[in-house]
């Protein structure tokens, strides 16, 4: 379907649900946009209603994550959602697109351009360097697989400033997240393998993507330390790093027409 006015037809694209523009063939890249753990689709309207406006006829596929939103039922693992993500990308038409992922799906983003041809990857406030909140996440693993998983998404869902995003954001981002325990310990299945394997993992990302010199624009939501900079500057220098300050986690939700500006950049 084309989501060419604000009228909202959920589409299936294999098993997962997505809106999708067709917009016009001219060689331009199109854009996948996929949401962060716990939230759906709808976090990329206030983006997609913006980049109508500064980027016109650009093709746009914006689905839930499997097990996430309209998608709800279909989680069945982390090396199968990024092989149904594929599917839903084939079904839609879409080929070599750019793909933008907000949190933790800008990782799912990651590994899906060592798999598939993407034209780039548009990483949203997803810090690549991991190790701290990877501890913090294995050294909880008990309560969370007894059930802990909502109590602590009430803990983290304050630290990422919803707030920031203004009233009607805020209000859609609360109304949207939906902690599903089974889902969220499955993608977050690399962290409990341990320290290494989850170094490993982000590590063989990014040398892939390096190697393929894939395109990768990271932008934070608020400006990023000495620390996380130095750590882009030794692992990941070819990255574009930039921020939209005071938009906390969420900086497509609070600036959507600056952040429709950046992705109406990418060729």
């Amino acid at each position: 379907m084309s989501t060419t006015t604000d009228t909202w037809t959920p589409t299936r694209f294999g098993e997962l649900a997505g809106d999708f523009d067709a917009g016009t063939p001219d060689g331009r890249a199109p854009f996948v946009l996929l949401p962060g753990l716990t939230f759906d689709r709808t976090m990329w309207r206030p983006v997609v209603r913006s980049l109508r406006a500064v980027d016109p006829g650009r093709t746009t596929l914006v689905l839930d994550m499997p097990g996430e939103g309209e998608s709800f039922g279909t989680f069945r693992g982390l090396d199968s959602a990024i092989e149904q993500l594929h599917v839903a990308i084939v079904a839609a038409g879409v080929e070599r697109p750019v793909v933008v992922g907000h949190s933790g799906s800008a990782i799912g983003a990651m590994i899906y351009a060592t798999e598939q041809p993407v034209r780039g990857i548009v990483n949203v406030d997803a810090a690549l360097d991991t190790d701290a909140f990877s501890a913090r996440i294995r050294a909880l693993e008990p309560q969370l697989r007894n059930g802990g998983v909502p109590a602590l998404w009430d803990e983290l869902f304050p630290t990422l400033h919803a707030e920031r995003s203004g009233p009607v954001g805020e209000a859609m981002l609360r109304a949207t997240s939906r902690a599903r325990p089974d889902v969220m310990l499955g993608y977050w299945s690399p962290l409990f393998a341990g320290e290494e394997a989850a170094q490993n993992m982000m590590s063989v990302a990014i040398t892939n993507l390096r190697a393929q010199a894939t395109p990768y624009t990271l932008v934070f939501g608020e400006e990023p330390d000495a620390s996380t900079l130095r750590w882009m500057g030794e692992h990941f220098p070819e990255a574009t790093v930039m921020a939209l300050p005071g938009s906390g986690h969420f900086p497509h939700v609070a600036h959507s027409e600056a952040f429709a500006q950046i992705l109406a950049g990418l060729e």
